[in-house]
C-alpha cells in the first residue's frame, strides 16, 4: 500500500473515533472515494454530509463536487445533475462553482462531424447588455452592466467569474446631471485577445471616445483614448485587423453625416474609407488576411433590404459580395478566410448562409447551411468556427389591452383584453383616433443585425389592422399620438437620418416629416385639442435634462412650460388648460404630481408623497376636473387614488386589477372605453454557441 493510502486510511480510522459531525463524515468519504476506491459508499457518506446539520454551505459544495466526481467515474448521468446544482444553488461559493463549470464543459458532447450543436452557454445578469463580440477563442463575453451605471465587466465562460473592466459610470446614478453622465458600449477584441478596444460616452464633453485597455492585469486595466474628436459624436468599433494595426470603426458626426472607417492603434488617426447610410452596418470584419472590410447596408432610404460588400482597406476599390432583394445581415468570415458567413430571409425565415469569397471577389452562389436560425444579436465567428449570439427574450415594448372603464365609480365595467393580437411583447404606445374609430400603435420589428418600426392602425368595428413603415424610419420611437384632424400621427424619437424630435407622419403613406429638431429624442408628443398648439418633453436647452414645451405650430414660436431634472411622464387634459406630469425628482421613482398651465402661470403640486413612497399619475377622468393616480407605500403596498384638482377631499379607489393601470391609460371620446399598455417584463437575455456547422456543411 502506498504512503498515500496508509495516510488516507489513518484518516479514516481517526474519523470513525470521532463525533460523526459534517467534517468528519466528509473525511469519511474521501477515504471510502480514494484510499478504498468505493464511489458508491463514498456517494452515501457525501449524501450524509449534505443532511448534517453542522454542515455549512462551504462544506455542502464540496460534499456535492465529489459526489458528482463520483457519479462521474460510475459513468452515469447524475453528474452533470450535481454540477448544475452546485452553479444554480451555490453561486457564493466561487472555488467550487468554478470547477463545477469546467468539468461541465468537459462533459459537452463531441460533437460527430455530421452534427450541427446549438447551445446555451451563459444567461446575462438582468440588466446586462451586449453590445459587440466574444473573445476569439469564444470563452470571454464583455457586457455593459447597467445596474452598476454602466461599467464594462468581462465574463469567463469556462470559470463563470466576472471582472470589471472600466471604472466612473453614471448613466442613471441618483443626483447625476446629463454633463456628469459617463458609460461603456460598443467593443471589439484584437484577434489574440489580448487587448479590447470600447466606446465611452462622456457627457461633460457630449460625445464617445474611442479606449483601449489591456486584460492580461488582474485589476481594473488601464486605458488609453485613441480617438476623441469635437466632431464626432459616436463611434463604436467592431474589428482589430490580423496585424493589430487599424481598428474598424462606424461613426456619426455632428452634422448628421456617418463614415466607416479605420483608427491606427499607433497614433488614433481616423482614415475614412467610405461615407454611408446613418442607420450603418450591422458588423464590420476584416477579412483573415486584412486586405479587405466585409460590411453590410440597407439598400435604400426606406427598405429593410440590406446587401453585403467588401472594400479594399486601402480604400483602392470595393466589390458587392451579397446583393439581394432580402434582408441580408452579415456575422463574419469563416477561420480559413474562404466563406463570408451571413444570415438571410432569402427562403422565407432567417436562414445561416455562406458566400465563398476569393480576393474579395464572390465565388459561385451563396449556399444555406441552416435554415430556421430565427432573430438574434451577432456576437461573431470564432477561431473554432463558432457562432456566438444573443438570445433577446424580450424588447421594450408590451401587449396592449382595452377595457370599459366607470369613471364615475372608478372601476372596470369589464376586465382588459387583448387588442393586438399580433407581434405580441413589442406593441406600445397606443392612441385613439379623435373620432375613436381607429387605435394606433407602434411595433417593434427586428431582424438579424438591425430593427425597424411599423405604426399599426386597428380599425375598432372591423378588427382589421393595417401596418405603415415610416418613410424614413426610426432608430427610437418614444411617442406616438393622433393629430386632432384625425390625418396624421405625431412621433417622438429619432429617425432613420439621425435626427432627433417631433415628426408628423402622414396616417395614409407612412411619409413622415419634421416638426421640431431637438437635440435628445422627444419623448412625450400631443397636439392641443384645437390643433394650434404642439406639447412635448425634450431635452432641456442646459442645466436640468429635461423640459415640457409649448409650440406655435403656425409661428414655430416656443415657451419652456417646465424644466425637469429627469423626463417624466405627462399628459394634456381634455381641455387643453394643464399638464399633468410626473414630479420625476430622482429617475423613475416621483414623488409626486405637478399642475403645468398651458397658458403660463404657477406650477403646483397636486400630489405628494416623501422617500421611500412614490406616486404616479397615469390618467384624466373625462371631464378634466380629477386626476387618477397610484401610490406606492414602503410596505409594497400599491393604493389608487382619484385627486379632484378643486382641492376637494380625494378617493381612495377598490380597483381590483391594480397590475392593469400601472401605466398611462388613453381615454376614447366616448369617455368610456380605455386602452393601456401592459408591460412584459424583461428577462435576462442568454447567450448561445451554434458549433460544427462549417464541417456539416462540408
Amino acid at each position: 500500500m502506498s504512503n498515500f493510502r496508509i495516510h488516507l486510511a489513518l484518516l479514516a480510522t481517526a474519523a470513525l473515533l470521532a463525533a460523526d459531525n459534517g467534517y468528519n463524515l466528509f473525511q469519511r468519504g474521501l477515504a471510502k472515494e480514494r484510499a478504498d476506491a468505493d464511489p458508491r459508499a463514498a456517494i452515501r457518506i457525501y449524501q450524509q454530509v449534505l443532511q448534517d446539520k453542522s454542515t455549512d454551505r462551504k462544506l455542502a459544495a464540496q460534499a456535492l463536487l465529489r459526489m458528482a466526481e463520483c457519479h462521474q467515474k460510475l459513468g452515469d448521468a447524475e453528474a452533470r445533475k450535481i454540477y448544475e446544482r452546485v452553479v444554480r444553488d451555490y453561486s457564493d461559493q466561487k472555488e467550487p462553482v468554478q470547477q463545477a463549470r469546467i468539468r461541465l464543459m468537459a462533459l459537452q458532447p463531441k460533437p460527430n462531424e455530421h452534427a450541427i450543436v446549438n447551445r446555451r452557454v451563459w444567461t446575462l445578469p438582468d440588466r446586462g447588455d451586449i453590445f459587440g463580440t466574444a473573445s476569439p477563442d469564444g470563452r470571454y463575453v464583455p457586457y455593459v452592466d447597467w445596474a452598476k451605471f454602466g461599467d464594462l465587466y468581462l465574463h469567463d465562460l469556462v470559470a463563470g467569474t466576472d471582472r470589471q473592466l472600466t471604472t466612473g459610470a453614471t448613466d442613471g446614478k441618483p443626483g447625476i446631471g446629463k454633463s456628469e453622465e459617463q458609460y461603456a458600449e460598443e467593443y471589439a477584441f484584437s484577434r489574440d485577445g489580448k487587448r479590447l478596444a470600447y466606446s465611452w460616452f462622456r457627457g461633460d464633453i457630449d460625445r464617445y471616445e474611442l479606449r483601449v485597455l489591456l486584460l492580461p492585469s488582474n485589476d481594473v486595466p488601464a486605458f488609453r483614448t485613441l480617438l476623441s474628436n469635437e466632431d464626432i459624436s459616436w463611434i463604436g468599433p467592431h474589428d482589430w485587423s490580423p496585424d493589430a494595426k487599424w481598428i474598424a470603426v462606424q461613426l456619426h458626426r455632428k452634422d448628421k453625416s456617418a463614415q466607416i472607417g479605420l483608427v491606427s492603434t499607433e497614433d488614433g488617426k481616423l482614415r475614412v474609407l467610405k461615407s454611408i447610410d446613418w442607420r450603418g452596418a450591422s458588423g464590420l470584419f476584416f477579412s483573415t488576411d486584412g486586405k479587405y472590410l466585409a460590411y453590410d447596408l440597407p439598400a435604400g432610404e426606406s427598405e429593410q433590404q440590406r446587401d453585403i460588400y467588401a472594400i479594399a482597406v486601402d480604400g483602392s476599390r470595393e466589390f458587392p459580395l451579397v446583393v439581394h432583394p432580402s434582408h441580408d445581415s452579415l456575422l463574419g468570415w469563416s477561420p480559413d478566410g474562404t466563406q463570408l458567413l451571413f444570415a438571410s430571409d432569402r427562403s422565407g425565415s432567417m436562414g445561416l448562409w455562406s458566400q465563398s469569397v476569393a480576393d474579395g471577389r464572390a465565388q459561385g452562389s451563396p449556399e444555406l447551411i441552416k435554415p430556421g436560425i430565427g432573430e438574434f444579436v451577432n456576437m461573431g465567428i470564432s477561431s473554432v468556427g463558432a457562432l456566438h449570439y444573443v438570445v433577446q427574450t424580450s424588447l421594450l415594448g408590451g401587449d396592449i389591452q382595452t377595457a370599459t372603464f366607470d369613471f364615475s365609480k372608478c372601476a372596470f365595467v369589464s376586465p382588459p383584453v387583448q387588442a393586438v393580437s399580433s407581434y405580441v411583447g413589442t406593441n406600445n404606445l397606443p392612441d385613439w383616433s379623435p373620432d375613436g374609430k381607429y387605435l394606433a400603435y407602434s411595433s417593434r420589428r427586428r431582424s438579424v443585425g438591425s430593427s425597424y418600426f411599423i405604426v399599426g392602425i386597428r380599425e375598432m368595428e372591423s378588427g382589421t389592422v393595417r401596418e405603415i413603415v415610416p418613410m424614413p424610419n426610426f432608430q427610437h420611437f418614444l411617442a406616438l399620438s393622433w393629430s386632432r384632424d384625425g390625418k396624421s400621427l405625431l412621433i417622438g424619437g429619432r429617425d432613420a437620418k439621425g435626427r432627433n424630435g417631433v415628426f408628423r407622419m402622414n396616417a395614409q403613406t407612412g411619409q413622415t416629416s419634421m416638426i421640431v429638431e431637438k437635440k435628445g429624442a422627444a419623448r412625450i408628443a400631443m397636439e392641443s385639442p384645437d390643433g394650434r398648439s404642439l406639447y412635448y418633453l425634450g431635452m432641456a436647452p442646459d442645466g436640468d435634462r429635461a423640459a415640457y414645451y409649448r409650440r406655435d405650430l403656425a409661428s414655430g414660436e416656443e415657451t419652456i412650460l417646465l424644466r425637469m431634472p429627469n423626463p417624466a411622464y405627462g399628459s394634456l387634459s381634455p381641455d387643453g388648460r394643464y399638464l399633468a406630469v410626473n414630479n420625476a425628482v430622482v429617475p423613475r421613482e416621483p414623488r409626486g404630481v405637478l399642475l403645468v398651465p398651458t397658458s403660463g402661470g404657477e406650477t403646483r403640486e397636486v400630489i405628494h408623497v416623501d422617500a421611500p413612497q412614490r406616486a404616479f399619475f397615469f390618467a384624466w377622468t373625462p371631464d378634466g376636473r380629477s386626476l387618477l393616480a397610484q401610490k406606492h407605500l414602503d410596505n409594497q403596498a400599491v393604493e389608487m387614488w382619484k385627486v379632484p384638482l378643486d382641492g376637494s377631499e380625494s378617493t381612495k379607489l377598490e380597483l381590483k386589477t391594480a397590475a392593469d393601470v400601472r401605466n398611462p391609460l388613453k381615454v376614447h371620446p366616448d369617455g368610456r372605453q380605455v386602452v393601456l399598455q401592459v408591460p412584459v417584463p424583461r428577462k435576462p437575455e442568454q447567450i448561445w454557441a451554434l458549433e460544427n456547422f462549417l464541417t456539416a456543411s462540408k
